[in-house]
């Protein structure tokens, strides 16, 4: 198991583990949803194809080492999706199907500000798990995880969505890496289950299962469990296979910002408030300024940063994207062309 600390304050050290993800319940505890028991049967039946084994090997002090994770099939190219610290310095990984079949991996490409990876195998008669639209997801609605925890194949869990748009700063002192907008979830998870799918009640995918919020030694907390949510993992794991460069870049409008809040005297309730601009930046370039209140992104509502980033989760380097905006009283638009940002 991976696990890395965030330190909030010099009394209290917050442990925030990486889960390889998974573990067993029972439909008893989901007795409260109508016929769920059935529900659940079919939306695993439908998915669990698609849910490998992953299973790389790395050198560490002159010895070989060897990992075990989740992932997900994604496309009939053979393109499985996975977390990154998965694979992380992976020398040779395994692909290991529902039914059986072992493959080895073709080629791997990673994003480790985004934990997501890509592992091309050979594209035999494979089976591709269907996705939704997880800007739509709801709190309360059935989530289902799937995975191999401990090497217990396929396992499967069942809870809810416990909350959508968490923001964790995971790491330690050497480095740490800043999810957004991530899916929680109550569904029981173990090290192993990383990588693999967070599914609805349609057996489609709605995130890839990343971490697990822990306690203050480090023993799992009850119930916080988090997913990258799919539509964002999508778009990093295209970029990732339609990338020839190891250096990957990401689409980057160039701006600092923050939730409308109470206080700020603005005209109003909701949006994203523009704090100012790194150097270079591509907004300030198309006349954008700090005070400026984002309201739409090609005519798409724009209350906080969760629907901001919804929205760039499905755009490319070179959109010229129109960004709506409240200027003191007055409405106006801007139009951005997105730069690359190397990560």
């Amino acid at each position: 198991m991976y696990c890395i600390k965030k330190y909030p304050s010099k009394i209290t050290t917050i442990l925030i583990a990486f889960c390889i993800l998974f573990s067993i319940s029972s439909t008893e505890s989901f007795a409260g949803y109508p016929g769920s028991e059935q529900v659940v049967i079919k939306a695993v039946e439908k998915v669990e194809p698609a849910v490998v084994n992953v299973k790389s090997f790395w050198t560490s002090g002159g010895r070989t080492k060897e990992g075990y994770g989740s992932g997900v099939i994604i496309s009939k190219q053979g393109w499985v999706i996975t977390n990154a610290h998965v694979i992380k310095n992976a020398k040779k990984i395994y692909i290991t199907l529902n039914d059986g079949r072992v493959f080895s991996a073709l080629s791997w490409r990673a994003d480790s500000n985004e934990d997501i990876a890509v592992i091309k195998i050979p594209s035999k008669n494979l089976p591709v798990a269907s996705v939704c639209d997880s800007s739509k997801l709801k709190k309360g609605q059935i989530a289902i995880a799937i995975g191999n925890p401990w090497k217990f194949k396929s396992t499967v869990t069942v809870g809810c969505v416990s909350g959508i748009g968490r923001n964790i700063e995971a790491g330690d002192k050497r480095s740490s890496v800043k999810f957004k907008n991530l899916v929680q979830t109550d569904a029981a998870i173990n090290p192993g289950n990383s990588g693999g799918a967070l599914v609805n009640s349609s057996g489609q995918v709605m995130g890839i299962n990343t971490l697990v919020y822990t306690g203050l030694r480090g023993d799992y907390a009850q119930g916080l469990s988090f997913a990258i949510p799919i539509n964002h993992a999508m778009n990093v794991a295209r970029r990732l296979i339609g990338s020839k460069s190891a250096s990957q870049m990401k689409p980057w409008l160039g701006v600092q910002v923050s939730n409308v809040k109470p206080g700020m005297k603005l005209k109003v309730k909701s949006g994203v408030v523009i704090l100012g601009f790194p150097p270079k930046s591509p907004a300030r370039d198309a006349g954008l300024r700090p005070g400026d209140v984002v309201v739409s992104i090609n005519q798409v509502p724009v209350h906080n940063t969760r629907d901001m980033m919804s929205v760039f989760s499905r755009l490319k380097i070179n959109d010229i994207v129109v960004i709506g905006i409240l200027r003191g009283n007055k409405r106006m638009s801007k139009k951005v062309k997105l730069e690359g940002m190397r990560e």
